[in-house]
């Protein structure tokens, strides 16, 4: 499904289109919900959402977003893309987010 997001991701250049992607993406979080609560190593191999709260979310996107984004780079693409690629983002956790081993 991450391929299938990422492919929307990139034909995301109109609010209709973003409104689309937006609708996949929380298809995609409700349907991986809980996949993993034991084991967060299940996450990535399963393609399931290793952030599980708003704040480890919101904590990848504002990483994310802090590079050539907050700097206003856009690259030629549509904002609206560089923003569902923020949220797209957000479904990984942050390397010091990850729980111990």
């Amino acid at each position: 499904m991450a391929d299938a997001l990422m492919d929307l991701v990139q034909k995301v250049d109109d609010e209709a289109s973003f409104m689309r992607f937006l609708k996949v993406l929380r298809e995609n979080c409700e349907a991986s919900e809980h996949d993993c609560e034991r084991r967060y190593d299940d996450c990535v191999p399963e393609d399931h959402w290793e952030t599980r709260s708003t704040k480890n979310f919101l904590r990848k996107m504002e990483d994310w977003g802090g590079g050539d984004f907050g700097d206003g780079q856009h690259y030629g693409e549509p904002i609206l893309r560089r923003v569902a690629t923020m949220l797209y983002v957000g479904r990984h956790l942050l390397n010091e987010d990850r729980p111990q081993r």
